[in-house]
């Protein structure tokens, strides 16, 4: 529809005691080319009216017995819980004006009615209120949009996740069964060598080398493997997984790490998120925070399960925070998706702290504290 015409129907409602004003402001309108105009004498029943109609425009009389337009406004506004309310206040008191704008009104026509003010003034918060409705229609039109692709896209990460993880896995595997069979052969080989270098021990000596770089390549692709697909968790359960991730890393750098992980029992996928959230601060303190010392917690505080993980390091401003750091969105969706939580606390200086929560319905309540 055009406006014209959006206008023409709009639904209007007259409220007035005298019946002289009803009748006169009907047949401007009707004359004018309004199709859907009504009226009532009864200003007790306008909120009632408007919430069955939902009305384009509504002209008020201001002063009425038993309630007066004041009270009418009032009514609305609350029906209308902050929305635009299209009320054009009619009065024969100029002090009333400013008063009936304060209160809610959107214009104002004097009594006694001069008929071609009115149409115009009429006329002019109609093509307001269409035009409002349309914005209206466009904004519903737009969160819709919104609310699709953010589903779509919430669909997509969660997608990519799992993606990732089963990658992760299959080249854990493949390191396992392939590299871990080529090491595995390396490693007779050398004792093959040594058993028949028994009587040439200058040779025998040469092999000792090659002995503990094997060692070390053996012991990098169980690190790796264990990166890539935590097989800790299935076999050990998460505390003892995390208490061997946090002895690792703190011998690996040189940190005091204090872990205190209860033995809650969390679905695998609630499982992973922790670990890999434990994993991904652990990597960023290596790789950033230049701390000293590392706290590690979780445990159950119904309704939720807590992870609380902090570090004593440089700290950072959150404001620097962006669309590249996607490690951290990606932590966050992960406990987003488990209708969690992570919220994280720094500032330069003053180290880094991450909270994040699993509803408890994930896991288990009854949990023991171990600590390392």
């Amino acid at each position: 529809m055009t406006l014209e015409l959006d206008i023409s129907a709009a639904n209007i409602l007259i409220v007035d005691d005298e019946e002289a004003s009803l009748h006169l402001l009907r047949r401007m309108l009707t004359e004018a080319g309004y199709t859907r105009v009504t009226a009532t004498q009864n200003p007790t029943e306008v909120c009632d009216l408007h919430r069955q109609h939902d009305y384009d425009l509504i002209l008020l009389d201001l002063q009425m017995p038993g309630m007066d337009g004041f009270g009418v406004m009032e009514g609305l506004k609350a029906l209308d819980k902050g929305s635009y309310t299209p009320v054009i206040a009619l009065t024969a008191q100029p002090q009333h004006k400013l008063r009936a704008l304060r209160a809610g009104a959107k214009d104002f026509i004097s009594k006694p009615f001069d008929l071609l003010e009115a149409k115009t003034r009429i006329l002019n918060l109609l093509e307001v209120r269409m035009l409002y409705r349309k914005l209206e229609s466009h904004n519903r039109l737009l969160e819709e949009a919104v609310r699709g692709r953010t589903a779509e896209l919430r669909e997509l990460a969660s997608y990519l996740i799992t993606v990732r993880e089963d990658e992760k896995a299959l080249l854990a595997r493949e390191l396992h069964d392939e590299l871990g069979a080529l090491l595995t052969v390396a490693k007779l080989d050398v004792a093959r060598l040594r058993i028949r270098l028994r009587e040439v021990p200058a040779l025998a000596v040469l092999l000792e080398p090659l002995d503990r770089h094997l060692d070390d390549g053996i012991a990098i692709k169980r690190r790796i493997i264990e990166t890539l697909r935590p097989s800790g968790l299935a076999d050990l359960g998460l505390t003892t997984t995390l208490l061997n991730l946090s002895t690792d890393v703190g011998a690996r750098l040189n940190i005091a790490m204090q872990t205190e992980v209860e033995e809650v029992e969390l679905t695998d996928e609630g499982q992973l998120a922790i670990y890999r959230l434990v994993q991904e601060a652990l990597t960023n303190v290596s790789k950033y925070a230049n701390a000293t010392r590392v706290s590690i917690s979780v445990r159950a505080e119904p309704p939720v399960v807590r992870v609380q993980i902090e570090d004593n390091g440089v700290g950072f401003d959150l404001a620097s925070l962006n669309s590249s750091t996607h490690g951290i969105a990606g932590m966050r969706f992960r406990f987003e998706k488990l209708h969690g939580s992570l919220s994280i606390a720094s500032r330069p200086g003053a180290g880094t702290r991450l909270d994040a929560t699993v509803p408890i319905a994930l896991a288990a309540a009854d949990a023991k504290p171990s600590r390392n």
